[in-house]
């Protein structure tokens, strides 16, 4: 199945695009990303969405890799281009509060402390939203506030309206399986030999993945993956990912102070490691659609899975 490019994007659209670009911080050169990578993604949703029956979304990508900014770019094109009322949400934001994840750490294993893998988000939340959106019903959504490591007060959280036709759920380990029993004992890493020789914390994450998590993920009409050639892009992009963070925190005027450094990074995406090049290794395979990432983070080529 082929996806031809429009002919011409609207000036409205163009407009809103740029504004965009501009939030985002983005060079202006991005539109040509959006007009060869995003327009074609937008054209193949809009042809997967059945009018009346609201649609979810599935978004994975690796640390850094971009997913929010491909989230918000759909986002903008499926309503702008296509008339459809969308709403985006963040695995992020289902992160359990901080002194839940100080209580899973104390109960199973103290890695839990640090947000992140499954076992560490309010998986009954993600239902409930989900739930929501199917019966055509309004629904608040959490926000979590990275800075501080805690979730925000629920005055804080995103409202989701009860008519909306997409609903584009994004995150790292969206749609990711888990890995087979034998992949689990042998640690890929520093921080999994030295903190978890016994594998008691893998072993629960993996758990999570075949139960609560595949529940959830079961529940996806498509997955579109960002696809990133290895881990070893993964430092550089979160590094540039948290410097982003900081600028906008600055320029808010709000406090950067629970900002990582590049050594507090490199222990951080140390835990996504196992999962994220198990899901390099997998999406392929999984996803409908797949963004192909060079190391330099422009994208490399578009595939839809039903096209081969």
């Amino acid at each position: 199945m082929l996806f031809m490019l429009s002919d011409k994007l609207s000036e409205n659209t163009l407009r809103h695009i740029k504004k965009a670009i501009d939030e985002h911080r983005l060079p202006s050169l991005f539109i040509e990303t959006v007009i060869q990578y995003y327009t074609p993604l937008a054209q193949w949703m809009a042809l997967r969405i059945s009018q009346g029956q609201p649609h979810i979304l599935g978004m994975q990508g690796s640390q850094g890799s971009g997913k929010s900014t491909c989230a918000h770019f759909l986002q903008l094109l499926l309503e702008q281009e296509f008339k459809l009322k969308v709403a985006v949400v963040s695995l992020d934001d289902f992160y359990l509060t901080k002194s839940e994840r100080t209580d899973l750490a104390r109960k199973i294993h103290p890695l839990f402390e640090t947000r992140g893998v499954p076992g560490t988000h309010d998986v009954a939340l993600i239902q409930n939203t989900f739930d929501a959106v199917r019966n055509g019903k309004s629904v608040l959504v959490p926000t979590f506030d990275k800075a501080a490591d805690d979730r925000l007060p629920i005055s804080q959280w995103q409202s989701i309206a009860s008519d909306i036709d997409v609903l584009i759920f994004e995150g790292w380990c969206v749609g990711v399986p888990p890995q087979t029993a034998n992949q689990v004992p042998e640690a890929i890493n520093a921080l999994e030999s030295d903190d978890d020789p016994a594998a008691k914390w893998r072993s629960f994450v993996n758990d999570q993945l075949k139960c609560d998590y595949a529940s959830i993920y079961s529940q996806l009409d498509t997955l579109v993956a960002l696809q990133a050639p290895s881990f070893d892009c993964v430092f550089n992009w979160r590094l540039l990912q948290e410097q982003k963070l900081i600028a906008r925190l600055e320029q808010a005027g709000k406090d950067f102070s629970g900002a990582q450094t590049p050594e507090q990074i490199q222990r951080f995406i140390s835990h996504y490691q196992r999962l994220t090049e198990h899901a390099i290794a997998t999406m392929p395979d999984r996803a409908d659609a797949l963004l192909h990432l060079n190391a330099d983070h422009s994208f490399e080529k578009l595939v839809f899975r039903e096209s081969g």
